[in-house]
């Protein structure tokens, strides 16, 4: 159990594409809300979790309107954008694996470091 959710947050933080994601949604939620009232930049960070989170939504709106709360919907958005970070560091480790069976991948160069042995 232990290594299982170190796993998940090693590839849901501990890389630097998720960690990317996770820090452009952020700023996007941030800064849409509430600044010189335009929602241009939420609506941005909105449409990078849209999928899961038109699915999560809908799961919601079966459930009726006791879920529908707002604190549901936090929970649902934040969910939505860890999910989608775990699949893409998934997607980085599934690519670097393949590369490095197939030797285009130097070993210093797995972890995005320059250098390694040629």
């Amino acid at each position: 159990m232990r290594a299982g959710l170190r796993t998940f947050v090693r590839l849901t933080f501990g890389n630097w594409w998720s960690g990317t994601y996770l820090a452009v949604v952020a700023f996007f939620l941030l800064f849409g809300f509430g600044v010189n009232d335009s929602y241009v930049a939420g609506l941005l960070g909105g449409l990078l979790g849209m999928p899961t989170l038109l699915v999560l939504f809908g799961v919601v709106n079966s459930l009726g309107a006791w879920a529908q709360t707002d604190v549901v919907t936090v929970c649902l958005i934040v969910a939505t954008y860890t999910f989608q970070a775990f699949m893409l560091g998934l997607l980085v480790r599934t690519v670097r694996a393949k590369l490095q069976r197939s030797g285009g991948v130097r070993s210093g160069a797995q972890d995005g470091r320059p250098g390694g042995a040629v």
